[in-house]
């Protein structure tokens, strides 16, 4: 299609809004998406890009309504978002009256400035929190690392794609698990939390795997296949269609992407240690 219907361009800076907050970002690639080839349900320009700083596994596909021109603007909006997100994350403190006298007036400048400077400060730290958060530790076995990179070598050398639907699918995959460890001894292993959070951990996978494949865990040269598996099955997940190969790419990228989740320590942990019993 007309690459001039897209308001940005191949190797571009931009903003790009990511959660609340917009990340600078460049543009690796730029397509215009219809009904009949979009990967994320929506038409119109869209945009491969890379958060500047951030890991690899963050690049992603985003709609031209994600971005905002890197300008005075959008510089703008940025900090206008950063000063609305430090307001949440901080407690009101009372106000105080300002002296009236000339050296009052002094001593309440110099307490703005003190405060001006305090206010960015917090902008930074807010916006460096959301860059730093730790990732999840994920052990991928050497057995399955070789898996990957046959995969890889598969699909991005020899074109030759998984037949899907695949037997068993994910969705088949996980439930298996979540049966084999209630019907053994490792559940009597686990802590009672740990076994009552099983099926919510479970669904939350299977959640993660259908929200995050068309967008993060395709090659290029797969796009054309799941199109069709979407528009020949509108009504059907896609963690009821494809199987271990595109889970085990999920896996690999788990860890950066539940950093960025408010689930707190000790659930944390407990995922980890179930996606790395998975994987065994």
């Amino acid at each position: 299609m007309a690459q001039n219907m897209n308001q940005f361009t191949t190797d571009e800076y931009v903003l790009a809004y990511h959660g609340p907050l917009l990340y600078e970002a460049r543009i690796l690639l730029a397509e215009n998406w219809n009904e009949s080839n979009t990967l994320l349900g929506t038409v119109g320009p869209h945009y491969f890009i890379h958060y500047k700083g951030w890991k690899q596994t963050w690049d992603e596909w985003v709609p031209e309504q994600r971005l905002l021109k890197l300008n005075d603007a959008g510089l703008a909006k940025r900090r206008q978002l950063l000063e609305q997100q430090t307001k949440k994350n901080r407690p009101a403190t009372a106000s105080t009256s300002t002296p009236t006298t000339g050296k009052g007036k002094e001593k309440g400048s110099v307490k703005k400035e003190t405060g001006k400077k305090r206010a960015r400060d917090s902008m930074v730290d807010t916006e460096a929190d959301y860059l730093k958060r730790p990732e999840v530790k994920i052990v991928i076995p050497d057995l399955l690392k070789l898996q990957l990179v046959d995969d890889w070598e598969n699909v991005t050398k020899h074109n030759q794609l998984v037949s899907l639907p695949r037997q068993p699918n994910v969705r088949e995959l996980l439930d298996e698990y979540r049966q084999y460890v209630l019907a053994t001894k490792k559940s009597q292993d686990r802590s009672p939390r740990a076994t009552a959070l099983l099926s919510e951990i479970i669904s939350g996978i299977t959640l993660y795997f259908d929200k995050a494949l068309g967008n993060n865990l395709l090659y290029r040269f797969e796009r054309a296949q799941y199109v069709e598996q979407k528009r020949a099955n509108p009504d059907k997940p896609m963690s009821e269609i494809y199987g271990a190969e595109h889970l085990l790419r999920l896996f690999v990228n788990f860890g950066p992407f539940i950093a960025y989740t408010n689930i707190d320590p000790e659930s944390l942990n407990i995922l980890r240690e179930y996606i790395n019993d998975i994987m065994k």
